[in-house]
């Protein structure tokens, strides 16, 4: 197998690697949104005001869960271009 082909053969690889993991966090994404509403609605205003650190933090983190999956996506798709045109 020549270098250019083994190269195209990772890339492949990689783009379609990103994608699954995309797709899975994708899942996780609404699971944990999910539960994100769940919390704020029980622990939402309490006296403390503990509950809004813990909300911006789970948002937060929910924020992150989104860039990663735009971040694979754009990766996959990248990766599966480049490879196309090897």
């Amino acid at each position: 197998m020549s270098q250019l082909s083994a190269v195209k053969q990772q890339l492949t690889t990689i783009g379609n690697d990103a994608k699954t993991t995309a797709a899975g966090l994708a899942g996780f994404k609404s699971k944990f949104s999910q539960a994100v509403n769940q919390v704020q609605a029980t622990i939402g205003g309490t006296a403390q005001g503990v509950d809004k650190d813990m909300i911006q933090t789970l948002q937060a983190a929910e924020k992150q869960v989104d860039a990663a999956i735009a971040a694979l996506q754009q990766a996959s798709q990248a990766a599966s271009k480049f490879a196309a045109s090897l």
